[in-house]
């Protein structure tokens, strides 16, 4: 079965979207009549009800509430496909506000940010680098880059991957010296750790065991912060294992003041993920940028492809 006329699920979606026949005409000018004679065309086409309608009241049906999702999405194509040809035809201007952790901006964003501001001179830029949680829609956050580990709080909210940072289990040589090398996941209990978040909620690490499954380990750090430049440094004078990401901990490795440890068992990558208000009406600049910053992370060695399919997340707010 193949629906006839695809503007009959446009023209649902809007009805619902209003709320009624007569809020959708007041919305679009497109007569109640048309809606109502072609939503029960497509209910007659469907064989279904997607709408229980009264004199007094107009409720979507279960099956309504399906059939909209998928009318939602057509939508939303529909308007992407208006975006991009709009964003390919105006130069990006106007003020662009941009939040991420600090880690994320001060290895990249700062300075990609710069050269993207460079090729676009009618740009301009608010950077909010920041480890605490925001909120795009209260702040009026255009774009925000973070790691995550949520389900998104809101609908209203897009997330989309832009892959994932390779993560390193690492030690200093005097607390190996003390301590020796882990031999496993189970042999870390007996080790002093640091980690990310507050005692009330230490963020857990992930490896991959020999099969390849995940295996979360909770540690019982001795020290916690939100920032993993202040967990390296702890790490590096001895203070604790530390799980962190390798951009953050590279030279620090190559100097010899941290060691990768407990090889054998894979460190998995933290996924990032870029975040915008919504779908509708994305200004040609924003959309510009996160294209821009899309291409940059492609191009990093230390980054793998894109985060895995799944639900959205939402900023952790402390990394």
């Amino acid at each position: 079965m193949a629906i006839e006329d695809l503007n009959d699920l446009y023209l649902f979606g809007r009805v619902v979207d209003a709320g009624g026949f007569a809020a959708a005409e007041r919305q679009t000018g497109i007569p109640k009549s048309r809606f109502s004679r072609r939503v029960a065309a497509l209910e007659k086409e469907l064989g279904v009800r997607l709408i229980q309608r009264t004199a007094h009241q107009f409720q979507v049906t279960e099956i309504g509430q399906g059939v909209y999702q998928h009318a939602r999405s057509i939508a939303d194509q529909a308007d992407a496909v208006v975006s991009a040809v709009g964003a390919a035809l105006a130069e990006p201007s106007g003020l662009i506000r941009v939040s991420s952790s600090v880690l994320i901006g001060e290895a990249y964003l700062a300075a990609w940010i710069a050269d993207f501001m460079a090729l676009h001179p009618k740009v301009r830029v608010n950077l909010d680098l920041s480890n605490r949680f925001v909120d795009l829609l209260t702040e009026r956050i255009d774009l925000a880059i973070r790691f995550v580990s949520k389900p998104l709080p809101s609908s209203d909210i897009v997330a989309k991957p832009l892959g994932a940072a390779r993560m390193v289990l690492v030690a200093s040589p005097e607390l190996l010296a003390t301590y020796g090398e882990p031999a496993d996941i189970a042999d870390l209990e007996r080790f002093p750790t640091v980690a990310q978040g507050s005692f009330d909620s230490v963020r857990s690490w992930l490896f991959k065991d020999a099969r390849g499954a995940t295996v979360q380990y909770h540690p019982q750090p001795r020290f916690v912060s939100d920032n993993v430049m202040a967990l390296r440094d702890a790490a590096a004078r001895g203070i604790g294992l530390a799980q962190l990401p390798l951009d953050a901990c590279s030279h620090a490795l190559h100097g010899g003041t941290l060691h990768s440890v407990l090889e054998s068992s894979e460190s998995v990558g933290t996924p990032l993920y870029a975040m915008y208000p919504s779908r509708h009406g994305m200004p040609s600049g924003v959309r510009a940028l996160l294209t821009f910053i899309e291409q940059r992370f492609r191009d990093r060695p230390m980054w793998s492809g894109a985060a895995g399919a799944g639900s959205p997340a939402a900023p952790d707010g402390r990394s």
